[in-house]
């Protein structure tokens, strides 16, 4: 799951990005009364000739060959658009970014399918990728919760060391342990406890004088 939506907002931002590129579609035009500006026709013109050469080679890589950008130019001239070959190559990064993770989107979908058929080895599906993916993101959780962890013992100790320092320095310190023991409800109790000793010895007094008198 959350490869497949780390994908999804990859794939939104790589389309937002070439519509960036290649201007407002036809509803856009249409509803929005506005045009594409000749560097965005150009970029139009450069995305449906690489897609022609995508679809030819599934396989195709990052990178154009210097004969598949000269091809390209020439065949956009013959249909009377003319693009230089820096923005055939910015349209072509774009482009081959989107089909890209299509195609990984597409991929991991169908390993889906396939593991809840139990039949990844019969229709020799390719999920080397989301293995991969997996083990990775597995990895990433374990090495996290080590480090929380480790930084959790870590802070514990330090602060552990920190309260026995500041004990021990109070040990030796009497004007400290005097200051921590003042206040308010600390001479209130000690009023309470002087009232207790003087209630204490009026009962004893009182007891004494019961006596004497029988």
């Amino acid at each position: 799951w959350y490869q497949r939506r780390v994908r999804e907002e990859r794939i939104d931002l790589a389309a937002e990005d070439l519509g960036r590129c290649i201007g407002p579609g036809w509803k856009e035009r249409w509803t929005g009364w506005r045009s594409r500006s000749p560097l965005e026709v150009q970029c139009v013109a450069a995305k449906n000739e690489l897609q022609r050469l995508l679809l030819a080679d599934e396989q195709h890589g990052k990178h154009l060959e210097n004969d598949e950008l000269t091809t390209v130019r020439r065949n956009l001239q013959t249909q009377g658009v003319d693009v230089p070959y820096d923005i055939i190559c910015k349209v072509w990064e774009k482009l081959y970014k989107l089909t890209f993770l299509n195609r990984a989107m597409t991929s991991a979908q169908q390993c889906r399918k396939a593991f809840y058929h139990r039949n990844i080895a019969c229709n020799a599906v390719e999920c080397n990728d989301v293995v991969l993916f997996w083990r990775a993101n597995k990895m990433l959780e374990i090495t996290s919760n080590a480090l929380r962890l480790q930084i959790m013992n870590t802070e514990a100790q330090r602060l552990e060391k920190e309260v026995k320092q500041y004990l021990e320095d109070l040990s030796h310190d009497g004007e400290k342990k005097k200051a921590l023991i003042k206040g308010k409800r600390v001479d209130l109790a000690e009023e309470l406890r002087k009232v207790r000793g003087i209630q204490d010895k009026l009962d004893t007094f009182i007891e004494e004088l019961k006596k004497d008198h029988q």
